[in-house]
């Protein structure tokens, strides 16, 4: 198989925005290999230069490493039943090898890839890739990226539902929305030919429209795969280790299984009336950026704009622990995982 043939693409967005909906319906297309979400190669992408081939103690280093990741919630390699051995061989066997290469094998010795004939596209997605766009680009220049955005109040409801930041605020939320969006908004209009942006209401609204922009995009083929190709929700889920885990998983992907439709569109508001003011306040500017509608709001009290300032300051403080932790090598990666350690008392009890 020449690796150089298969293109690696991603899918770009903050959580609870549709990414796992794109992605596993991507992944339906003939000749593409589209596995679950997992952050091996954030856990690399500082540490090995993206045009440099590797040598072997760097080979062997990757393969001892990567299957010791557990990153988060659903997020490690065991979903993918990668034949091991294989993997290992073929990574060895290659005269030359780049991190990209080793991307490459990994997805297509997953039971994904080793079920996919022809396979001409690896699809890979994360939340946390959207912050790394311009490393991921460096990475390989033929890549392509779609990045997807959902309107802020759905999203905010749904992060705050399943406690997916740091803190569990709404104003939290809402600033992470800002930033994640206003950063694909940027990156789109400065590289117009390597990043898309779809609304996820309009992939909800008419998703064979929307379906057949994204593939054209990456280059995809409209032909889809029989349904015995595609692994059953069942195989996903008997890999998680308790009923908790696959009850979690469910509830919170457990929709993307079943047809596209409109139902998490303007979901209730849990949020006080001061609360949902506060929201709009802070994603306003960027909503109308996007193209939603204009939202009515009144200038929050001072204490609540005193609030606001303080979250904005933790998240830089977050986001800073986060761009550094992938960039520091796995040893001193302990020490921040170190530092974090208050910050999970704080998701646990909020």
């Amino acid at each position: 198989m020449d690796l150089a043939t298969i293109k690696v693409n991603y899918i770009l967005g903050l959580g609870r925005s549709g990414t796992t909906l794109l992605i596993r319906e991507l992944g339906k297309s003939k000749h593409v290999v589209a596995n679950p979400e997992s952050l091996f190669i954030l856990e690399f992408l500082y540490l090995f230069k993206p045009k440099q081939d590797l040598n072997h103690s760097e080979i062997d280093f990757f393969l001892k490493t990567i299957f010791k990741l557990k990153t988060g919630r659903f997020v490690h390699l065991e979903l993918w039943k990668i034949n091991k051995e294989k993997l290992s061989n073929e990574a060895k066997s290659q005269p030359t090898i780049r991190f990209i290469d080793l991307v490459k094998l990994v997805n297509l010795n997953a039971v994904n890839g080793l079920n996919t004939e022809n396979p001409k596209t690896v699809l890979d997605k994360n939340p946390p890739y959207t912050m790394h766009f311009d490393q991921l680009k460096v990475l390989d220049k033929n890549s392509k990226f779609i990045g997807i955005f959902r309107s802020h109040l759905d999203n905010i409801i749904s992060r705050h539902k399943f406690k997916l930041d740091a803190i569990n605020h709404p104003y939290f939320h809402a600033l992470i929305w800002c930033q994640y969006n206003d950063f694909l908004l940027k990156k789109s209009q400065e590289y117009p030919d390597n990043l898309k942006l779809i609304k996820y209401e309009e992939l909800a609204q008419n998703p064979d429209r929307n379906l057949n922009t994204v593939r054209d995009f990456f280059g995809i083929t409209s032909d889809l795969k029989n349904s015995d190709e595609i692994p059953p929700i069942e195989n996903l889920l008997s890999e998680l280790a308790t009923k908790e885990e696959r009850n979690q998983f469910f509830e919170m992907h457990g929709k993307v299984f079943t047809k596209i439709d409109t139902a998490a569109i303007n979901k209730s508001n849990p949020f006080s009336a001061k609360q949902l003011n506060s929201i709009h306040f802070i994603c306003a500017q960027t909503s109308e950026k996007l193209g939603y509608e204009k939202i009515l709001f009144q200038k929050p009290s001072i204490i609540q704009r005193i609030l606001i300032g303080l979250f904005r300051s933790v998240l830089l403080f977050v986001e800073f622990k986060h761009k550094r932790y992938f960039k520091s090598n796995h040893s001193i990666r302990k020490f921040f995982k170190y530092v974090t350690k208050p910050w999970l008392l704080v998701i646990n009890k909020s």
